[in-house]
């Protein structure tokens, strides 16, 4: 029932914006009960909460992993931003807060997606970045703060722009478009803040 839940709340969010939705709408919907809700989740924040934290579980421990100095060989920061752009073509809901619920001035979820998005991803991706210039692969002159703010921009610009990007640009979320994407994404990054092959 806890998944029947989310993904109810996931589809009456996307369509219809976070204050436009009850507890018992989601309820109703998924054939549960307004106490269902409150025992797995607490409150409508919580069911946010819980979104966020499924969505972005793949980034968070690929970006431990390139943390790791026993894993960093293996995950460069091409393959954050291919798990990244997954997870935000995979769910869609989650630009959509951005726009909707979080860079509003009067946004209701921006101290939770702090907390619980961004507050999370920012410093690792600042230590992915840190990591992989101790690996002579990023610049020495480039800090580590910028690129990561570069890195994020780059990757979920498009997806904050799909609405109008895809109807003029032919662009899509579909697995081989998003690919493409990520690619593109890395491609950009990285020749602005790698290091010259073969140089420290």
């Amino acid at each position: 029932m806890r998944d029947a839940l989310l993904e109810t709340a996931r589809g009456l969010f996307l369509g219809r914006g976070f204050a436009s939705v009850t507890i018992r709408q989601i309820a109703a919907a998924a054939g549960s009960s307004p106490a269902t809700i409150h025992y797995h989740f607490g409150d409508k924040l919580g069911l946010y909460r819980a979104m966020l934290q499924a969505a972005i579980a793949p980034v968070v421990e690929a970006l431990q992993g390139l943390d790791d100095a026993s894993t960093a060989i293996d995950v460069r920061l091409a393959d954050v931003i291919g798990l990244y752009s997954r997870m935000l073509a995979e769910n869609p809901w989650v630009p959509a807060l951005i726009v909707q619920e979080v860079l509003s001035e009067d946004g209701p979820f921006r101290e939770q997606f702090i907390e619980q998005f961004a507050g999370q991803l920012a410093p690792l991706l600042v230590a992915a970045v840190e990591r992989e210039q101790a690996a002579g692969r990023i610049r020495a002159d480039v800090e580590p703060r910028l690129a990561a703010i570069s890195a994020i921009s780059l990757t979920v610009f498009p997806f904050l722009a799909m609405p109008v990007a895809g109807r003029v640009l032919g662009l899509s979320v579909e697995r081989e478009a998003v690919e493409r994407l990520a690619a593109h994404t890395n491609r950009v990054l990285m020749e602005g803040i790698g290091a010259p092959e073969g140089l420290p």
